[in-house]
């Protein structure tokens, strides 16, 4: 009973904290794991949230009896049939979830350092052309937060050559990049981000198609070129700036 009233004492001070926090990472090398590395002498503190649950793991962040954690680890368990922008109980979307734990983390006592590691995983399985577009857009909202020092996904999961190719084409984008801007506005999603000289934009849409103008070069999820009748649609696509 004791946790309980603690929690639901917390959760109105962990929201309002959420909706303000900034993310300062903007380098991202070695952001993308496939398999992480184990240290024996860090004390991680692990969390799995399935299908966008936060409220039940808030105790683990302030268990006086805990020991002092080096980092947390966040497992978000997906339904790849659900899209990462959907509102659950007409409130939190993906997106705000990662801002949740990162709050969390940064109020707790037990961890000193302000930034989570963070994984999805899913039951194995050959992914539709619509789950594989969500699949992604998970990835890059977990990026875009700026708030994830590294992400672990394990490809074994997914078992078709579209899917695969997708992610591996996103990496390719991402990896060693350096994110200049996230921008929401309604239901259009564009992340801003330099690799070397090049100043790309990554972009989808939520829900309605968008009429895409005034880009140099433009590729789809794959990496292949895009030259006309261009839209902004739920999957994403990589926009070179002039």
């Amino acid at each position: 009973m004791k946790s309980k009233l603690h929690t639901l004492f917390l959760y109105p001070l962990v929201l309002i904290f959420s909706a303000f926090l900034k993310g300062k990472k903007t380098e991202y090398k070695n952001f993308f794991k496939e398999k992480k590395a184990q240290n024996n002498t860090d004390k991680i503190l692990k969390i799995i949230s399935e299908n966008g649950n936060f409220y039940d793991q808030i105790k683990q962040f302030f268990d006086k009896t805990s020991p002092l954690y080096d980092k947390t680890d966040v497992e978000f368990k997906i339904d790849t049939t659900k899209a990462p922008e959907e509102k659950k109980y007409f409130a939190f979307d993906f997106f705000r979830v990662i801002n949740i734990y990162y709050t969390l983390s940064m109020l707790s006592s037990k961890i000193p350092n302000e930034n989570i590691t963070a994984k999805i995983s899913f039951e194995k399985q050959k992914l539709t052309d619509m789950q594989t577009d969500n699949f992604l857009r998970y990835v890059l909202l977990i990026f875009a937060s700026q708030k994830v020092d590294t992400f672990t996904f394990d490809t074994q999961l997914l078992q078709d050559k579209q899917s695969i190719s997708a992610y591996e084409t996103l990496i390719s984008y991402l990896e060693n990049s350096t994110i200049v801007k996230f921008s929401n506005a309604k239901n259009l999603y564009v992340i801003t981000c330099k690799q070397g000289k090049k100043t790309f934009d990554i972009i989808w849409s939520s829900s309605s198609n968008i009429e895409l103008t005034e880009f140099h070069e433009v590729f789809d999820k794959f990496g292949k070129s895009l030259t006309k009748d261009i839209k902004i649609t739920n999957s994403p696509i990589y926009a070179f700036h002039k």
